[in-house]
């Protein structure tokens, strides 16, 4: 990896980022496996993410490129951070999983040139909204400049109309505390006002109810959330279409939302479907800026590529055939029929259900439950269904199959990847969880899996467990370990439907360990 520029220092002294740490977490909608879907949604053919150059602008720790260097051994990862502290920490955490294909830079975004090369993928998370407008506008030269010819770039930032109501209540917290400098007591102080305005106003008024519900989502916040992004000074939200139409200044074109379930219709009323059904190709953004409009939406993932290349809005009801699909989808009752027309209901991970009559499709929900985290591909999960149906093949088979997943795809109830991950969901005898996960759990009860989720460990037991998860152990030996640590028996503390106190379970160790290297494999913890 040759950047020329990669030893220049920033020209400016210490930042609030170095003062006070901000956690770095992985987000999801900026995983190259999935912007590369999108763009294939659109007609384009992206880089493929096993073999890809990734750029992160306003990295932090790595807390997000550091998990996607570590699963894609043969890409190459480059962030950039104005935050000399937090480089130097995301640096100590490469070196630990001795990773070469990443390369975290202490650089100013006004820095990168066209010595850094050119990039597949660009990514900025909250970067674009709490920088200068010269910071800005070198963000879009940036994603001109260093962006592949079928690249795609992945901008995140405050959003109209929503925004109009944070920034009233930032406002009121950022005059508040003016002369406070300590985190922890600007924050404090910053809830603390905000309750007494919410309390203060008149609960019958537009006004009061738009204070409570400000002051829920601040009390929700984390301090350090709290502290950067609603009291740092420079914030400011924006419109999708100026966004849109400074990219367009650049030579750049918007793909669309990083979120496809967006798209999706059904929840709105008639009216409203059958007039953004109405907007052409050629004002797929306008259409976009209009639901952010009616959705009050207050926070945009905004993708953009070259305006040279063709985009195809035409989603196909076959698209999700040349994907791969995973789902949670777990039957509510282990223990009702699938071979018939009787109803069958299914809960995803979020607590979202769906009933199910049709057998076909209820074998179907039970194959991508049984799989997770594992993906299917289109003709994987149909054979499935089939297998576990005697292996039925009626001549409707894959149209029912293709219309059902177009549905859950498009609402978000289903995930579709282009590439398959890499993990194993079932323990070999010699199990192995992620290198990655096994060195977070060493600090804390929050890990990054493999699906480029974090997960959260149960327990202080659980992150123990998974140290022993190293390869070189068998499951007898891991049984044996903990036998040594914790006992023969192990309580299982449990919670009844209602998330009340139940019977505790004991269990003896190895059937502790049988029980928590299949949850490991649930998490998508365990690699091949």
């Amino acid at each position: 990896m040759n950047i020329q520029t990669e030893h220049r220092p920033p020209n400016t002294g210490p930042t609030p980022y170095d003062e006070v740490y901000y956690p770095g977490h992985v987000y999801g909608l900026t995983h190259p496996n999935h912007l590369a879907t999108i763009a294939a949604v659109y007609g384009m053919q992206s880089a493929p993410v096993e073999h890809c150059r990734v750029l992160e602008l306003g990295c932090g720790v790595g807390g997000n490129l550091l998990p996607m260097a570590f699963q894609y051994p043969s890409s190459e990862f480059v962030g950039v951070d104005l935050s000399g502290v937090t480089i130097e920490r995301g640096q100590r955490n490469i070196a630990t999983l001795g990773l070469s294909n990443i390369k975290l830079l202490h650089c100013d975004i006004m820095n990168v040139d066209a010595g850094f090369g050119e990039f597949d993928y660009i990514l900025a998370h909250g970067v674009y909204s709490w920088v200068p407008p010269a910071v800005r506008e070198k963000m879009m030269m940036i994603f001109k400049q260093n962006l592949a010819p079928r690249g795609v770039c992945y901008v995140s930032y405050n959003a109209h109309p929503f925004s109009h109501l944070r920034d009233m209540v930032r406002d009121m917290m950022r005059y508040h505390t003016r002369r406070l400098t300590g985190m922890k007591e600007k924050v404090g102080q910053a809830r603390a006002i905000l309750k007494f305005l919410s309390d203060g106003s008149k609960a019958n008024s537009v006004h009061g109810a738009v204070m409570r519900d400000q002051y829920n989502r601040v009390l929700k916040s984390p301090d350090e959330l709290l502290f950067h992004d609603d009291l740092d000074d420079g914030a400011e939200a924006f419109l999708l279409h100026e966004v849109a139409e400074d990219a367009s200044r650049h030579g750049l074109q918007y793909l669309g939302d990083a979120d496809f379930s967006r798209r999706y219709l059904a929840g709105y009323s008639e009216e409203v479907r059958a007039t953004l059904q109405r907007f052409p190709e050629s004002e797929f953004m306008a259409r976009d800026q209009y639901q952010d409009f009616i959705d009050g939406n207050g926070f945009r993932r905004t993708l953009l590529c070259h305006d040279s290349i063709s985009l195809s809005r035409q989603v196909d009801l076959d698209f999700v055939t040349r994907f791969h699909l995973l789902s949670t989808t777990n039957p509510v009752d282990p223990d009702a029929c699938v071979t018939d027309d009787s109803a069958m209901e299914f809960e995803n991970q979020d607590g979202s259900r769906v009933t199910v009559t049709n057998p076909l499709l209820k074998a179907a929900h039970l194959c991508l439950g049984r799989a997770w985290p594992r993906a299917l591909s289109f003709d994987e999960l149909l054979d499935g269904a089939r297998a576990l149906l005697g292996d039925r093949r009626p001549d409707g088979d894959q149209k029912v199959l293709t219309e059902a997943m177009f549905i859950l795809a498009c609402s978000g109830e289903v995930s579709f990847l282009l590439s398959r991950p890499f993990l194993l969901k079932e323990a070999t005898e010699h199990p192995q969880a992620s290198l990655l996960a096994r060195r977070q759990a060493q600090t804390g009860p929050l890990v990054t899996n493999l699906l480029h989720q974090t997960v959260q460990l149960e327990d202080d037991r659980t992150r123990d467990f998974l140290q022993l998860l190293d390869g070189a152990r068998t499951i007898d030996q891991i049984t044996a370990e903990m036998t040594e640590k914790f006992g023969p028996t192990i309580r299982i503390d449990q919670k009844d439907n209602a998330g009340q106190p139940a019977e505790p379970l004991l269990l003896s160790t190895r059937e502790s360990v049988q029980r928590s290297l299949a949850m490991v494999g649930k998490l998508g913890l365990l690699v091949a």
